[in-house]
């Protein structure tokens, strides 16, 4: 009977994802998926499983294996199906097991890149909260940038730039060291009306994909130095002018040596 419910689970859950569920019984699925945390887990896996899909790369056969392929039906002119079917030489299934295997290989690292990005979203989540749960969210209390900067410079082998945001609604509260994995990371604390924003900046390359962890939303985007991840519970929209902002200002910088 629980497999039974889990299959059922798993087929409305595929439907809703897919968008094929009327709206009556997607309403349903959504108020379920608000109570249980073992199907929102799960819903999240589906979500980032298909953004991985969606992003893989496409791949065109060689041009001298099109060519060779082409050339081998140019020169065939089958006459009936039993010719087709002989008409078709090992090269060209040798590029069909070619091309899924390589497809095979970018879905498996693609996967695997998306459940890393997961992990570290989770630490620096997890980050965000200890911090809020403290008696206060940084290690050094300072709105001066020519503070904190310094500070975390001392501290790291690589500090992000620290701008001033207080002018796009961004007020700079100070600095903290955090651990993602197995390194310290810096992080930039910003205030936004009654919301504290997280950014803490990681080695350039990690991909963390966009998600709501806890409720908290997640963003991430990277620059020539590092790769950002900005925490906070101010909605996505409030969080990509947070962005915006930070980019304009770190981009006019100048470059960190």
């Amino acid at each position: 009977m629980i497999a039974s419910l889990r299959d059922n689970d798993e087929l409305q859950l595929t439907a809703y994802c897919d968008g094929e569920l009327d709206p009556a019984v997607a309403a349903e699925f959504e108020r379920r998926l608000a109570a249980d945390k073992s199907l929102r887990a799960r819903y999240s896996r589906s979500t980032s499983l298909q953004q991985a899909v969606r992003s893989l790369p496409q791949f065109d056969l060689p041009p001298s294996l099109q060519a060779r392929i082409q050339s081998r039906l140019d020169a065939e002119r089958p006459s009936s199906v039993t010719v087709l079917r002989r008409s078709w030489p090992l090269q060209a299934l040798a590029a069909a097991a070619v091309f899924g295997a390589v497809l095979s290989s970018s879905v498996m690292m693609t996967i695997e890149h998306f459940d890393q990005g997961e992990e570290v979203a989770s630490q620096v989540v997890a980050g965000h909260i200890r911090s809020l749960l403290a008696p206060q969210p940084f290690d050094i209390a300072s709105s001066d940038r020519h503070t904190v900067k310094p500070w975390l410079t001392a501290r790291l082998p690589e500090s992000p730039q620290v701008p001033d945001l207080a002018g796009q609604g961004f007020s700079l509260l100070g600095g903290r060291v955090d651990v993602v994995g197995s390194s310290p990371v810096a992080t930039i604390v910003y205030k936004h009306a009654a919301h504290t924003v997280s950014l803490t900046t990681l080695r350039l390359g990690q991909a963390v994909p966009e998600q709501t962890i806890n409720g908290y939303n997640v963003r991430s985007w990277s620059d020539r130095n590092f790769t950002y991840v900005a925490v906070c519970d101010l909605p996505s929209a409030d969080l990509a002018v947070f962005e915006s902002a930070f980019s304009a200002a770190e981009s006019a910088a100048p470059e960190i040596k």
